[in-house]
């Protein structure tokens, strides 16, 4: 039995001593102990710093982590409080300061107190947490704190890392990633509250559908990375024009769609408030752009529609306005357009038509006629192939009709391909007999089509698949499409040239060609445009300028043919002026293939067509 031996001496020299049992002590010693080293176990086994401070700010315990994050190992840190310290380890001295000031904002607020703040670990700065809870006596006094440090550097990275991610997320989620305007998504989102202001106030507002005009023949000539740095600059433009609480979206490809609020209880000035920022937005955008060192220019056509108290569907707004941008468009481009409940039942009809349009080629209702071209002694020498639609209800469509809202839908692309293939199968054809082996062919290329990068090797294949001799395919181009990139014009009209295929400028005078251009073109002929043979024997005017053009052709070695040759006057005056070629309802007008060679035959039984003007084609007529 473990006892404690306590001896006491009396004045009288007397000596008394007591024996107590310790054994029970000596137990809760041994569990103290263990406690004891348990917790100090624990703490260091943790890896954020542990600190332990008395009621003054002094220093006690410290585990392992503390003391490499403060730099204790070499400092005798027991016992300091921060001011302590800050004389043993003045580079810590900011540290310090910032403890001492948390410590009295905890004692202040009784309880625990989180800091969130860079430490200087190694050198450098990382990111710690830090907590500190007071402790206090059984009679309510201060006793010490408990500190703990805990490095978050990696968290605050990835934290930093997710709310990076989730801003991305939300960027692409609603916005447009090229501009970084509204997309589709949030353009509803607030044309839906814009409504519902709408309502509330009794104001209108407005929604406005802007298309870029010839967008596509910038982005098609020049590039994708040119357009894109065009939509770039014309979504700043828009987006500096209107008002902080307005919206300019992008819908995609060159659609931006601009939302006003707040103009007016009364429809026709909240309308003429709505046509002034149209107009301020498209003199925004009207100066010249400056992409990669070269000037560009652009236009718009814009469609409007007010709303106030909208009942119907979101998305009818926007068609509304698409609606009203389409007429913009058929207007000359360039204009503003409110929208107009009859525009609907147009707009109805042309997508029907467009729909119907792109089955013509799988359903074979496409057809080529064939218009003769006579030499200056009446006898054939060629054709032009001209492109027919006929309809399962409507019968004939006019080119005039269809045509434009091909080249729109981009259908001119594969209409055009399938018109080079037939063309070329029936020069293939000819070629088996004398009476059509010499004949060539005119063909006419859209835009589209002859911006295409492979247009050339496209003509390369056919003419191989078909067999079809190709100095007698004739490729009719117009000066617009010519001027659009007179560079590439140029480069692919020498690959045609190359493979032996005839090129003709087509319309020519009709548009504003510059000779300078004119001289590079590597063309083998000229067509004189209908609009100025059709009164070349009553207009001065146009007698001056179909002149000019035979003249200057013949000295650029050119060949020349006049087209809508349709009265003897107009054959006889250009005769004079020395042209070579002609085509027109005079000879005969545009007919389907078995009509033609039936023509070709009749024509060769006949003779005296120059003497007598005796011509095979009146009852065609």
């Amino acid at each position: 039995m473990p006892l404690e031996l306590t001896a006491v001496k009396l004045p009288n020299g007397r000596l008394y001593g007591a024996c107590r049992d310790i054994t029970q002590r000596q137990a809760h010693e041994r569990e103290i102990t263990q406690v004891n080293s348990r917790l100090n176990a624990l703490i260091e086994a943790i890896p954020d710093g542990i600190v332990f401070k008395d009621e003054e700010g002094r220093w006690l315990v410290s585990n392992e982590s503390a003391k490499k994050l403060f730099q204790l190992h070499d400092v005798p840190w027991q016992g300091k409080n921060e001011s302590e310290l800050t004389q043993l380890q003045p580079k810590l001295w900011a540290e310090y300061a910032t403890m001492m000031a948390e410590d009295e904002q905890v004692w202040q607020a009784a309880n625990m107190q989180i800091f969130e703040k860079p430490l200087l670990v190694n050198e450098s700065h990382a990111q710690f947490e830090v907590r500190k809870m007071p402790i206090y006596k059984a009679d309510g006094s201060r006793s010490g704190l408990v500190v703990t440090a805990r490095d978050v550097t990696e968290r605050k990275r990835i934290e930093a890392e997710q709310k990076a991610a989730s801003a991305q997320i939300h960027q692409l989620a609603f916005y447009d990633a090229l501009t970084g305007l509204p997309n589709r998504r949030l353009l509803m989102d607030r044309l839906t509250q814009a409504c519902a202001a709408s309502s509330r106030s009794g104001r209108y507002g407005a929604l406005m559908f802007i298309d870029l005009d010839h967008f596509k023949n910038i982005n098609d000539s020049q590039g994708h990375d040119i357009g894109d740095m065009l939509l770039l600059q014309v979504g700043e433009r828009l987006a500096a024009t209107v008002r902080d609480g307005d919206t300019v979206a992008r819908l995609g490809g060159d659609e931006f769609v601009v939302v006003l609020q707040n103009l007016s209880e009364h429809n026709e000035e909240s309308a003429s408030r709505a046509e002034t920022v149209a107009e301020k937005l498209r003199a925004a955008i009207s100066p010249p752009y400056l992409l990669n060192d070269h000037v560009y220019g652009t236009s718009m056509s814009i469609g409007i529609v007010l709303f106030k108290d909208h009942q119907a569907p979101i998305e009818q707004l926007l068609k509304h306005a698409d609606i009203a941008m389409y007429q913009a468009k058929a207007a000359g481009r360039n204009t503003i357009h409110f929208y107009d409940p009859v525009m609907q039942a147009e707009q109805v009809q042309r997508i029907k038509w467009e729909s119907e349009l792109r089955l013509t080629v799988d359903n074979r209702q496409l057809d080529l006629f064939y218009q003769v071209q006579v030499d200056n002694e009446y006898k054939p020498v060629g054709a032009e192939a001209l492109l027919r639609w006929t309809h399962p209800e409507h019968g004939l469509i006019s080119p005039a009709f269809f045509i434009p809202t091909a080249e729109e839908t981009g259908m001119i692309v594969p209409i055009g391909a399938w018109v080079l293939q037939m063309a070329c199968g029936q020069l293939k054809d000819w070629q088996g007999s004398p009476l059509t082996s010499e004949l060539t062919l005119a063909v006419n290329v859209s835009a589209r089509q002859f911006r295409q990068a492979n247009f050339v090797d496209e003509v390369r294949r056919v003419l191989r698949e078909t067999g079809a001799r190709s100095e007698l395919l004739k490729l009719e181009l117009t000066e617009s499409i010519v001027l659009e990139n007179v560079e590439d014009a140029i480069s692919k009209m020498h690959e045609l040239k190359a493979l032996g295929v005839t090129c003709s400028l087509d319309d020519f005078g009709t548009g504003y060609s510059s000779l300078q251009y004119l001289k590079r073109l590597p063309i083998d002929q000229m067509k004189i445009d209908q609009t100025f043979v059709r009164d070349i024997a009553s207009d001065p005017n146009d007698a001056t300028i179909v002149k000019t053009i035979i003249v200057m052709a013949k000295a650029m070695g050119l060949r020349v043919i006049a087209e809508g040759v349709e009265e003897d006057t107009q054959l006889s005056f250009l005769e004079l002026c020395g042209c070579e070629s002609f085509q027109g309802y005079l000879f005969s007008k545009p007919v389907p293939i078995n009509q033609f060679e039936d023509f070709l035959r009749d024509g060769h039984r006949h003779t005296g067509y120059k003497e007598n003007k005796i011509l095979p084609s009146a009852a065609l007529h």
